[in-house]
């Protein structure tokens, strides 16, 4: 919001108040340097600073991009590691079960039969198969 005072009844007031004509005339100076708002833009100062600002998020939202890019990248890097070795882990086991349910099943196959002694009836005596 300008203020409607003209530029000389500015400067006097902030002369009497500070006692140095040439600081308030700086002051003056950056008053009217900052500008004002037209239509909803900044002017002067106001616009530079938005300016720039606008530019460090832009930047620093590119760097939040590239950051996130490069965890995630090592995120899943690392998650591929974890589950290869879990795979490995699990196809190990696999194996070793397998191999003695292999084992199990040659020793019962290829083994002799065991015959279990029942008793005699009127024919003689009465052998079965082992149960396992």
């Amino acid at each position: 919001m300008p203020d409607e005072r003209t530029r000389d009844e500015r400067i006097e007031t902030l002369y009497q108040g500070w006692g140095a004509r040439e600081m308030a005339e700086r002051i003056v100076d950056l008053e009217d340097e900052i500008g004002e708002e037209k239509d909803g833009l900044c002017t002067g100062m106001h616009a530079d600073v938005a300016e720039a600002h606008a530019a460090w998020e832009d930047m620093r939202d590119e760097r939040d991009r590239a950051r996130n890019a490069w965890r995630s990248a090592r995120r899943r890097a690392a998650d591929e590691a974890n589950m290869g070795l879990e795979a490995l882990e699990l196809k190990r086991e696999e194996i070793s079960r397998l191999r003695a349910e292999l084992d199990a099943l040659r020793k019962s196959t290829y083994g002799a039969p065991r015959l279990e002694h029942m008793g005699a009836d009127e024919d003689g005596d009465v052998w079965r198969l082992e149960r396992r």
